[in-house]
């Protein structure tokens, strides 16, 4: 069983990192191609919906699997509600895991569901308004700030595991 959630687990997590960095490299870029001139918006709100839908069931998967992970590596209920467990090694670089996964959350909720729509909207609705160019701004730095965010519970898993 252990084997089999950590497999998903990493498996979520390269999915979702891998997406990011899919949607930074390749289709951001894409968008200043002429073909898409005048859909920029159109584009960015299918792929989004697609990606939103996608990384929330990624994160659904990952709090499973991780609860999994630790519980049948050995851990207890009880150990994890200790503070000494907390203060330790292992407990200290999962609480910053953690709290770094309830920021990519935040920011998650508010890209996907506030200034990643609105900002789609706005793009071929009015292109060149100084609100548009705003949300856009927001809405890229939110996605920006999320793939760091991502990268540094990747940093903090591998610390898990590897002292």
């Amino acid at each position: 069983m252990y084997y089999l959630s950590v497999f998903i687990h990493i498996t979520s997590a390269i999915f979702w990192i891998g997406g990011m960095l899919f949607t930074a490299g390749v289709l951001v870029p894409a968008t200043r191609h002429e073909l898409l001139k005048n859909k920029k918006g159109e584009f960015f709100t299918l792929v989004g919906k697609k990606f939103s839908r996608i990384s929330w069931v990624l994160f659904i998967a990952l709090i499973v699997t991780g609860i999994t992970n630790l519980l049948t590596r050995g851990y207890t209920i009880e150990q994890l509600l200790t503070g000494s467990f907390w203060i330790e090694v292992f407990g200290g670089y999962l609480f910053i895991k953690l709290l770094v996964f309830g920021l990519v959350l935040i920011v998650s909720g508010i890209h996907d569901f506030y200034a990643g729509p609105k900002a789609a909207e706005l793009m071929d609705e009015q292109p060149d308004h100084s609100q548009t160019k705003q949300m856009r701004k927001i809405s890229s730095w939110l996605g920006r700030l999320n793939l760091i965010l991502g990268l540094v519970i990747l940093y903090y898993a591998m610390r898990l595991l590897r002292g």
